[in-house]
């Protein structure tokens, strides 16, 4: 058996346990639902603006989760199960065994987003008109390298820890850091060099450490590559609330290193490459019995 081998083995697994349908439609719902805010609430919306929205919920909170969810058992699950020394038993390696659940866990995720991004365009182009294609399939680029590298850190967790309760409690620490605590980690950080807090313009190297978040990445891929999107004026009165799109607005891409999409890309493929090799390095010399 092959890496291969447990990839095909692992979709064929979510496939058979309802993983796969139930990633897909929370996904596809999240992201379809943003977009029918958008074409019912705002008056007369362009391609453009329903573009921009295509970041949102879906990708900054589903999506990590999802990811989470889909590894962070993967490894551990089996171990406690018994069924890892009987997969082990097989003609190959415990590299085999992390690559595959990886490719093939990636691979179950993969298939929710494209499904997601798929019914939100048919929606854009159903409602509004065409929206530009070229950065959409820039920013689903990027979106399925972070969907990789989520699911390589939640491997890693699985190879690294020995029960599934520890897994679960790193997972979601890990998820809280990211997205809830990581401001006030960068905030501490420029206080501890600066002895101040940032201001409005952060200089260049905090901006960099703050990119050292896979979702702050993801986050400034889509101000990177989406296209400039009008801002959303809400007027309330009498009569009611209403939404219309107000002047345009830059999506926020500027010349500095972490508006760079190789940049940004270095960083994902690092969160898959290093979490996967240190799960590797401790999966190796683990005792299983």
């Amino acid at each position: 058996m092959t890496v291969a081998d447990v990839a095909r083995k692992e979709f064929a697994d979510a496939v058979r346990s309802r993983a796969l349908w139930v990633a897909t439609v929370i996904f596809l719902g999240m992201i379809a639902l943003t977009q029918a805010i958008v074409v019912t609430v705002v008056e007369d919306p362009d391609p453009k603006l329903a573009a921009r929205f295509l970041e949102g919920p879906a990708t900054e909170i589903v999506l990590p989760m999802l990811g989470l969810l889909l590894g962070y058992q993967a490894i551990v699950g089996e171990r406690e199960s018994g069924n890892l020394r009987f997969l082990l038993g097989l003609p190959h390696s415990r590299r085999d065994v992390i690559l595959g659940k990886f490719l093939g866990r990636t691979a179950v995720l993969s298939v929710a987003i494209l499904g997601g991004f798929l019914t939100a365009v048919g929606l854009i182009v159903a409602t509004v008109g065409v929206p530009p294609l070229v950065p959409i399939a820039a920013y689903v680029l990027f979106v399925l390298l972070s969907a990789a590298a989520i699911v390589a850190i939640a491997i890693a967790i699985s190879a690294i820890v020995d029960t599934r309760t520890r897994a679960i409690s790193v997972a979601v620490g890990g998820f809280l850091l990211a997205t809830v605590l990581w401001s006030y980690v960068i905030d501490g950080i420029h206080y501890v060099v600066t002895r101040e807090f940032p201001g409005a313009d952060p200089p260049t190297w905090l901006a960099v450490v703050d990119h050292l978040n896979p979702l702050t990445v993801l986050g400034t891929s889509a101000d990177v590559l989406l296209p400039e999107a009008s801002q959303i004026a809400i007027t309330v009165t009498e009569d009611g609330a209403s939404a219309t799109q107000a002047e345009q607005t830059p999506s926020g891409a500027t010349d500095a290193l972490v508006h760079e999409p190789a940049f940004l890309a270095a960083v994902l493929v690092l969160w898959t490459v290093v979490p996967l090799a240190v799960g590797y390095l401790r999966f190796r010399s683990a005792d299983l019995s």
